[in-house]
């Protein structure tokens, strides 16, 4: 695992058990310092990986509720929710459905890879087109995209955008027939314009990736 400082209370966990496998790439869990509680975007492969981030928060954090936060339904962004069963865990409402119909499908298929002892845990917390915490300038906002069922977090005191894997290098990674709404969530993360995009894999992004993300979107919707 790596941790990189992102701005003023931000954390980026870079875990790397999927790189060697037919997946191939790094994945992102990522951490806001917040006012009253600690923010979890993501929670990668199981209790395990959760406990070394919670050995860095115990060591280097002020104590404080943990909230965590699904970016979409997909197997390798959940499996660690269960190490936070006490916890809100949130996620936008057709992704709590989408975990409900396929999580156990997904674990059975992919258990090799579980990180500790894995159980399905759902969020308990949705919504449908945002969910503002006013008093820790930070937002959560429905972006579909790579899933149906993605949405993405704003931390707007740090400028920091979390968008869950709706931006890869070094190009998206395409699960359904919906190129115009994935075209209106890319630009509406150009309005944005985030200092920093954290992706679900991979590198911290910028906006030439996000554009050139945006124009084979539009190439594969004209082809």
């Amino acid at each position: 695992m790596k941790i990189k400082r992102v701005g003023s209370r931000g954390y980026m966990f870079t875990f790397f058990e999927l790189v060697d496998t037919e997946f191939d790439c790094s994945t992102n869990v990522y951490l806001i310092d917040g006012k009253d509680y600690l923010f979890l975007c993501d929670t990668y492969l199981g209790p395990k990986s959760m406990l070394e981030i919670k050995k860095f928060i115990n060591k280097h954090l002020d104590e404080k509720p943990i909230i965590v936060f699904n970016s979409h339904s997909d197997w390798d962004h959940i499996w660690g929710n269960c190490f936070f069963k006490n916890s809100i865990i949130i996620s936008h409402e057709i992704c709590r459905e989408d975990i409900e119909k396929n999580a156990l499908y997904e674990l059975n298929k992919y258990k090799e890879h579980c990180q500790g002892e894995v159980k399905i845990y759902i969020p308990n917390l949705t919504f449908k087109e945002r969910l503002d915490f006013i008093d820790e300038d930070i937002e959560f906002f429905y972006s579909p995209g790579h899933t149906n069922n993605s949405a993405s977090c704003f931390d707007r005191k740090d400028n920091v955008l979390f968008v869950g894997d709706n931006i890869e290098n070094p190009q998206p990674y395409l699960t359904c027939n919906n190129f115009d709404i994935y075209e209106k969530t890319l630009n509406k993360y150009i309005e944005i314009q985030a200092d920093y995009i954290i992706p679900g894999h991979g590198d911290v992004a910028n906006y030439d990736l996000v554009r050139k993300n945006l124009k084979y979107i539009k190439k594969c919707a004209y082809s």
